[in-house]
């Protein structure tokens, strides 16, 4: 963690300071969402290619898969819809831990490498 700026030194300075921090910390954000986001999408994409695989391969097997779920779905009393949720939920997070897992070094980057050169900093 940096030390305060001493406060003998100009409030310009310790605001260019402040705002270089801000500026810093929202990169960081903006780097961390993407890898979030790309592996939310990422882990979404394993249930495509199942019932992908469930379909064989085809775009019509594919929505013939996921109207079945649907129309089970939809039929189904509110205790197994509940159950069939959960399990969902579950299975998404496995889904999403092993897509992290396998993508961490992409995460560890966004600490070790440094920003861009930016023209506000000499």
């Amino acid at each position: 963690m940096e030390e305060p700026l001493p406060s003998s030194r100009p409030a310009s300075l310790r605001s260019h300071a402040a705002g270089l921090l801000f500026a810093d910390a929202c990169y960081i954000a903006l780097r961390i969402t993407g890898w979030l986001t790309v592996t939310s999408l990422a882990a979404m994409g394993l249930y495509v290619l199942f019932f992908l695989a469930l379909g064989n391969m085809s775009a019509e097997g594919f929505f013939a898969q996921i109207a079945n779920l649907g129309n089970r779905f939809t039929a189904a009393d509110t205790l197994r819809r509940d159950s069939f949720l959960s399990i969902v939920g579950t299975v998404s997070t496995v889904l999403f831990l092993i897509v992290a897992a396998a993508r961490f070094r992409s995460l560890l980057a966004i600490f070790v490498t440094p920003a861009p050169a930016r023209k506000d900093r000499p």
